[in-house]
């Protein structure tokens, strides 16, 4: 089981909910679906799922390449020997829950008639953007890019999992890649809690302040593009949306 190398988090995790959430509900987008708007909904899960498939294999790219010397400098030998593994496995870990994550978006599309994996759709800039991101050489702008996605994922479903409405635009009434993100059945630490601590112990500073505060620019820039992905989605397939 992983073991956090810090004991007190270098974020205040309330502050940057609440910063996710509102950027969330600000979203013209994000918003209609929540009102059970079907191009609105159409348009998330098409829209997004260049990430969502993209996010996956990024974290597949990590498993087996963490680099190890900044590490042993910081924290030692034989600290980082029994770390290492359980880091390795962790990020093992995020990157199968994602896959099954995958799957879950793609069978959200099915219930409304929609294959991803046989549509041509566009990508669109900012979520090339986001995609780029997170595929960082950087384990600091790497793992705290991770995190700001977590925050994303949790803020977003735990939205949209308690609006009927668009609920309800699904036969089975659940949206279940939603759902996978709100139910905290993990053991030990969260995969956010381990993503911050990762960015944490590979920042170059010792200084809280310092590292608080590149952890917040990754997150906050990661929150932003998702914003500006959701309001060109809005405009190219929820026109609509605009008048709204």
């Amino acid at each position: 089981m992983y073991a956090l190398l810090f004991s007190e988090p270098a974020l205040d995790r309330d502050v940057v909910r609440v910063a996710t959430r509102e950027g969330i509900f600000s979203s013209p987008l994000v918003r209609a679906c929540a009102r059970g708007d079907r191009e609105a909904i159409r348009g998330l899960l098409i829209g997004f799922w260049p990430f969502v498939q993209a996010f996956e294999r990024a974290i597949d790219q990590r498993v087996g390449h963490l680099p190890l010397r900044p590490l042993v400098e910081r924290f030692g030998q034989s600290r980082v020997k029994a770390f290492f593994g359980e880091a390795r496995e962790a990020v093992r870990e995020m990157k199968d829950e994602e896959g099954s994550h995958a799957l879950l978006w793609i069978a959200g599309a099915e219930e409304l008639g929609i294959d991803l994996n046989a549509g041509d759709y566009p990508v669109f800039g900012a979520v090339e953007e986001l995609i780029r991101a997170s595929t960082s050489a950087d384990p600091v702008e790497f793992f705290s890019w991770l995190a700001g996605v977590e925050y994303l994922a949790e803020e977003l479903s735990a939205y949209l999992c308690h609006a009927p409405a668009f609920t309800s635009a699904f036969p089975s009434r659940r949206w279940l890649w939603g759902e996978a993100h709100t139910a905290h059945d993990h053991h030990g630490p969260s995969h956010l809690e381990i993503d911050e601590d990762l960015a944490r112990a590979y920042h170059p500073s010792t200084d809280p302040a310092v590292v608080a505060g590149t952890l917040a620019a990754n997150i906050g820039r990661c929150v932003q593009l998702f914003d500006i992905a959701a309001n060109e989605i809005a405009e190219q397939m929820a026109p609509q949306l605009q008048a709204a």
